[in-house]
């Protein structure tokens, strides 16, 4: 049975201009915190999501950065298989 995905936007105070967040949550356990970079320093990324913290099957030491949300959470349910 595949994961069920929930999304819901917040906040995220990441010392840059990154701001907008979402946690997800799979099944009702929150497994990541994904952020949109959106600071200048980015450059070539803008816009992209980034994987800020991830917990239990998605904490990963080389975090990983999603061209878009669907790509994210593509990538969140492959963590489960």
């Amino acid at each position: 049975m595949p994961v069920e995905l929930l999304l819901h936007p917040v906040p995220v105070h990441t010392g840059s201009g990154d701001q907008d967040g979402q946690l997800v949550l799979a099944d009702g356990r929150l497994v990541a915190v994904l952020v949109r970079l959106d600071d200048l320093s980015h450059a070539g990324l803008l816009g992209a999501w980034f994987l800020e913290a991830g917990f239990g099957p998605c904490a990963h030491v080389v975090a990983p950065i999603f061209s878009d949300l669907d790509m994210a959470q593509n990538w969140i349910r492959q963590q489960f298989d």
